[in-house]
């Protein structure tokens, strides 16, 4: 059985590889980074078009930022954290690090009046001009990230010690978050392309949350202090994923497995499938779509027999499902394109 996959580089090898300049205007200039995203397809093509990525002729299409990357920075920002970015790397986030009594007082911009959101609907408007329809492919980043953006590390003792900061913070987040995900939707049928490309091809019409630094708490304290959030958002949009990029959402998985309308989980690299598959059937919610992510920085020295090993991993831990998927993201400029073309055939 074929399975769906794909791959996503980071901004360094599209910098290396394709010459992209991942400058403000990649993200802020709606008519340059279309011409950008021409390049990059065409790039993928002449890379590894015999598996079917890329375009050798690409047309111009309408994307609001890039489902060619995964890198998250626009909700921080809106929320007052400074971003610096640069010809070949990912923007980069700097930690507003707010005291106790900024971080009492934040709350969520008024869309309308922000200004920065207002570049995003000048954008919106170009795009639908230009090609009537478009995909949004915004990282939507994730509650807790966003916190962690806002306050640092304080954040995991706020949990403790100052409940109340801690909750002002992650409603905050959460409210941004629902303002923007109704207003995405509103405008384009799929809205989580920035967070994982192989959405596309798996359940176009989820909602993926970020959960990358879920990795960094228990299921205990993910419960306490983080679930009832993720709910908000699960019943807001009904059908509902979790990315939880990191190597161990075994541990948190009976938490996520009390969301709501969960449709999708994106399962980072060296996490527990099989006690990840054994939750997942103990609960009885087979229909979940599992996207099986490959480790990067492992794939810069993978043999062939490693990459069919973790593929022969998944299928045993979950069977041979029409639902499964694998990918591999942030694939940096140090990795040669030999070794992605050899992640690439294990599934031919």
């Amino acid at each position: 059985m074929r399975y769906k996959v794909d791959i996503t580089p980071h901004p360094s090898w599209w910098h290396r590889y394709a010459g992209m300049d991942f400058g403000r205007d990649f993200f802020f200039d709606a008519a340059k980074r279309t011409e950008y995203d021409r390049d990059m397809r065409r790039a993928l093509y002449e890379q590894f078009g015999e598996f079917g990525l890329g375009e050798k002729d690409p047309a111009s299409r309408g994307v609001l930022f890039s489902d060619l990357i995964a890198c998250g920075f626009l909700y921080s920002q809106l929320l007052g954290c400074e971003v610096e970015f640069s010809a070949g790397d990912a923007p980069q986030v700097r930690c507003a690090e707010l005291s106790d009594e900024a971080s009492l007082a934040i709350s969520p911009p008024l869309l309308s009046e922000n200004k920065l959101w207002q570049e995003v609907e000048k954008q919106i408007a170009w795009l639908e001009a230009r090609f009537g329809t478009f995909e949004s492919a915004i990282n939507l980043q994730g509650i807790q990230n966003i916190a962690l953006d806002l306050r640092g590390q304080q954040l995991f003792v706020d949990y403790y010690d100052e409940p109340e900061l801690a909750r002002n913070l992650l409603s905050c987040a959460t409210q941004l978050i629902l303002d923007i995900g109704k207003r995405l939707y509103a405008v384009s049928p799929v809205i989580s392309g920035g967070v994982t490309s192989i959405i596309k091809q798996a359940l176009p019409g989820v909602y993926l949350t970020s959960n990358c630094s879920v990795t960094m708490i228990s299921n205990a304290m993910y419960c306490k202090y983080l679930l009832e959030y993720d709910a908000r958002l699960a019943k807001a949009f009904p059908c509902f994923g979790v990315h939880h990029c990191g190597s161990n959402m075994e541990n948190v998985i009976d938490g996520y497995l009390r969301l709501p309308n969960l449709r999708f989980l994106e399962i980072g690299a060296g996490s527990d499938l099989q006690k990840i598959a054994e939750s997942i059937r103990l609960r009885g919610l087979n229909g979940i779509v599992c996207n099986i992510r490959f480790s990067p920085v492992k794939l810069k020295q993978a043999r062939p027999q490693e990459i069919r090993a973790h593929i022969d991993e998944a299928v045993a831990a979950f069977g041979p499902k029409t639902d499964l998927c694998f990918s591999c993201v942030g694939i940096d400029a140090d990795t040669e394109p030999g070794q992605v073309k050899a992640y690439l055939s294990a599934f031919q």
